[in-house]
């Protein structure tokens, strides 16, 4: 435990005193000693005083002690002087780093909510460190979402028997024209694409139906309006809550899609980009048609 600034002040102005203190009367007895050996020797002579002559390496050696003893207790007053500048100045960075990141965060028009930006979702963010820790509810949003029922089935439908797991995917029985386009899909490719989805749409069905088969919660839902991001939201009613929004760029490739990871804020309406994102998958979700029963 490291003590307060009162109380090693107190503990330095101790040491202090009593260094000072020992360094004065060691001084004070070396001298005393030394004219007294001084005065005898010149005086009488050593040699006259047997009981005397003997005892002078060690009254030595007890004065060297003495002394070295003292300087010990200074070094460490100046020691604990020292540690005591740098505990302060340490406090005084500290305020002034608080200060200076409240400032920032004043005058910052980065939202807090944002917790990382990412060139590539599908490169920066991997999906199981994000799904994984959800308890209360897993919402989906995407295009096709097949990879989720490729290569995450397993886990969906064990998280399904944990918390309730709701998809939002692509019509695939809209007029896909235009939005094959927007998603960077090549003219001629409608029949392919329509093929993906209706396979997507199947795949998830299937999945949401083996789930509920084994006692998960599983719903899928497919929309008819041009898509403009992915989302993947893990416990929005929960402080440690997460959304990954991938931004869906004109004809830009899966692997291209920039985007941005959430965290909770303030939930103070619209200026909430974590509270944003969650109502507009309810307001989509409401919009959108059952598919699980097909």
């Amino acid at each position: 435990m490291v003590s307060g600034p009162d109380t090693l002040e107190d503990e330095v102005s101790r040491w202090e005193v009593v260094a000072r203190r020992v360094s004065d009367a060691v001084v004070l007895l070396l001298l005393a000693t030394a004219l007294a050996i001084s005065a005898i020797d010149l005086s009488v002579g050593l040699d006259r005083l047997p009981w005397l002559a003997p005892r002078v390496p060690v009254i030595t050696l007890l004065a060297l002690g003495l002394f070295f003893g003292s300087n010990i207790l200074e070094r460490k007053s100046v020691l604990e002087r020292t540690h005591r500048a740098v505990v302060a100045a340490a406090h005084r960075s500290d305020r002034k780093f608080a200060e200076l990141e409240r400032q920032i965060a004043a005058n910052s028009r980065f939202p807090a909510e944002v917790e990382s930006m990412v060139r590539s979702t599908r490169r920066e963010i991997p999906l199981l460190p994000l799904l994984s820790p959800a308890r209360s509810l897993i919402l989906i949003a995407g295009t096709t979402l097949i990879h989720f029922a490729q290569h995450y089935r397993t886990f969906l439908i064990e998280k399904s028997l944990e918390c309730p797991v709701r998809i939002l995917l692509l019509d695939g029985g809209t007029n896909l024209r235009q939005i094959h386009l927007a998603l960077g899909r090549h003219f001629g490719e409608e029949d392919s694409f329509h093929r993906e989805l209706r396979r997507s749409q199947s795949a998830m069905v299937e999945l949401a139906r083996e789930a509920r088969a084994q006692g998960g919660r599983f719903d899928v839902r497919a929309y008819d309006t041009t898509p403009t991001v992915n989302v993947i939201i893990v416990d929005p009613g929960s402080g440690e809550g997460r959304i990954q929004v991938e931004i869906l760029p004109y004809r830009a490739s899966a692997n291209l899609r920039p985007g941005l990871l959430l965290r909770p804020g303030s939930g103070s309406g619209d200026d909430d980009l974590f509270a944003f994102f969650a109502r507009q998958y309810e307001e989509l979700w409401s919009v959108s048609r059952d598919v699980t029963g097909q």
